[in-house]
């Protein structure tokens, strides 16, 4: 196994620990019941989450997206130093190639965007590689694998130059009920803190309900919807491992093929 493979598989395998690792601490957090329900008049509730999640999951968090960026960055010198020609190509291509994540397209252009303009970041690759490399770009917006890498690109930007990425917490309730009439209502919906809490209603006022369960399940999500968007609504875990598991079932696999088959 080539030493670039071997080290991004080490790094993979530690942001599967992280993983872990943040999960134990999400699940401990939420098991304190950070949240409450506080009955308002009329009959009405709120939700209050007073207690914020641990800074330790922003910490973990952004030890994990380095893992996982820093693994993309040793396939793509993996390949680039198999071709023996490219000292000459970019002298100083050690020091500037690296596995580019381009969430914009450059002015101008709709995709696919021409090797040449990545010429910096991966000089002398196949074109087949290339090829690749170019299809899972962020500014692609249609695929698993280019959102999982546009939400990368992110987190590991704030990370690595502004601060930790922030984080809140959010409920998912669950309801059931069966009403005198024997209708029944499910519902599942995610609440923030101050949010008022509703039940479901029968077909009329005199349609009462005869049994209720309802469940409050606290979760951790990313509060960056500038960068991440629609993504923020997902727990903190499984948006992770989501990104996790588009690198190991595709770029992985594809860079084993590339370094074999240069």
């Amino acid at each position: 196994m080539s030493e670039g493979l071997k080290s991004a598989r080490l790094k993979l395998l530690r942001a599967a620990k992280l993983l872990r690792a943040i999960k134990r601490c999400i699940s401990a957090y939420g098991a304190s019941e950070p949240h409450k329900i506080i009955a308002r008049s009329k009959g009405k509730k709120r939700l209050s989450i007073p207690a914020l999640p641990p800074k330790e999951i922003s910490l973990i968090a952004g030890e994990m997206v380095y893992q996982m960026r820093s693994a993309l960055d040793h396939l793509a010198f993996e390949i680039i130093k198999l071709n023996p020609r490219v000292s000459a190509i970019s002298p100083k291509w050690d020091t500037q190639c690296e596995f580019p994540l381009r969430v914009w397209l450059p002015k101008n252009f709709s995709p696919p965007i021409v090797k040449s303009e990545f010429s910096r970041e991966l000089p002398g690759i196949s074109d087949i590689a290339f090829a690749f490399i170019e299809s899972v770009q962020p500014y692609y917006n249609s695929g698993a694998i280019n959102n999982c890498l546009r939400f990368l690109f992110h987190l590991s930007n704030i990370d690595k130059h502004r601060r930790m990425s922030l984080v809140r917490t959010r409920v998912r309730r669950n309801e059931s009920i069966r009403f005198s009439s024997g209708l029944r209502s499910r519902s599942i919906n995610t609440l923030d803190h101050g949010a008022t809490i509703e039940s479901s209603s029968g077909w009329n006022g005199a349609d009462k309900p005869l049994y209720v369960n309802r469940r409050f399940r606290a979760f951790v999500a990313f509060k960056e919807r500038r960068y991440l968007g629609e993504a923020t609504d997902l727990p903190v875990d499984y948006l992770l491992k989501l990104i996790l598991d588009q690198i190991n079932l595709v770029i992985v696999p594809a860079f084993e093929k590339f370094i074999k088959n240069p």
